[in-house]
């Protein structure tokens, strides 16, 4: 298996033990989810012993495309054969590292925003749900954690390297060229560590690929009609929503001008557009209330939309 880092990096991280990593009751879970003769009541007992991800997992029950019968109001076996293990395995990890590393090392690394981190880690993960949902391609559920795990990269940096991390921060680089000088300084760049880690928590090698590929599809050289390039596609445009929630209000019509621009699979689409980003600000404050991130309540996007249709032309 090709590794996306060097396999002695990564053992030397490891060891460090200052990556982000799960545990408690969500370890647990994810290990249970891993065994072929698992006990599904005693699963049950487990997710039900915790609130954020049993709620997570009774609203992905509830979902259009997975439930057609009647409303689901708690955690059942059936409810887990529904969903899938292996996507329950991804969202105990998602909420694992979003719940219980938030303030770990906060102020650590200077010059890296975790408050704006978190806050965009998360309006990217219900973004990703969102298009999954709309779009297809993968299921929603899945999408939600490679969102939440897309960046997971950068506070590995900022965790395990913060003195050369926050040095690099402090310079005066162009956003394009900021992968590069991360991999010069350090010998890999945040998505390749993004990568490495999902591949080391067993995370299927195409959502690694999406994460690794999301912040240039275009430059991936992945083949046109592949489901790897697909899904880097839709994690990059949830990444370009993701920036608008998170916008300063002056910055606002920016970033909606930047999502418009950001491709396939939305591709400039007006009322997917709007359908999407006022889909995600609500699952964002929902989701942001549960595991106490700070979010803000957005305008209708329409009305942005509007604004910035009414921009005199530079």
């Amino acid at each position: 298996m090709t590794n996306f880092i060097d396999p002695i990096d990564f053992e030397a991280l490891k060891q460090d033990d200052t990556l982000p990593s799960p545990s408690g009751v969500r370890l647990n879970i994810m290990r249970m989810c891993r065994q072929e003769d698992v006990s599904l009541p005693e699963l049950v007992t487990q997710i039900q012993a915790d609130p954020v991800l049993a709620g997570r997992i009774v609203k992905i029950g509830n979902g259009a495309s997975i439930n057609k019968g009647r409303p689901i109001v708690a955690v059942s076996k059936d409810v887990l054969l529904m969903i899938g293990l292996h996507a329950v395995r991804q969202l105990a990890l998602a909420i694992s590292l979003t719940a219980e590393r938030r303030d770990d090392n906060d102020g650590a690394c200077p010059g890296f925003d975790y408050a704006t981190f978190w806050a965009r880690t998360v309006a990217m993960a219900c973004a990703s749900q969102a298009l999954a949902e709309y779009y297809g391609d993968a299921p929603p559920s899945e999408m939600f954690a490679s969102g939440l795990l897309a960046n997971i990269g950068r506070l590995g940096l900022a965790s395990a390297r913060p003195a050369g991390y926050s040095a690099l921060l402090s310079e005066d680089i162009d956003p394009e060229q900021f992968r590069a000088a991360e991999k010069t300084r350090f010998g890999y760049h945040h998505l390749e560590l993004a990568a490495a880690m999902m591949q080391d928590w067993d995370i299927p090698r195409l959502f690694c690929e999406a994460v690794l590929h999301h912040e240039a599809p275009e430059q991936s050289g992945l083949h046109d009609e592949s489901r790897q390039l697909r899904l880097a596609q839709m994690l990059h445009v949830a990444g370009a929503v993701a920036d608008y929630c998170v916008a300063a209000e002056q910055d606002r019509l920016a970033a909606l001008q930047a999502l418009l621009d950001a491709g396939l699979p939305l591709a400039g689409e007006v009322d997917h557009v709007i359908a999407i980003c006022d889909r995600t600000a609500r699952d964002w404050i929902e989701w942001g209330s549960m595991v106490k991130i700070a979010t803000h309540a957005m305008p209708p996007t329409r009305d942005v939309m509007q604004q910035l249709l009414e921009q005199p032309p530079e």
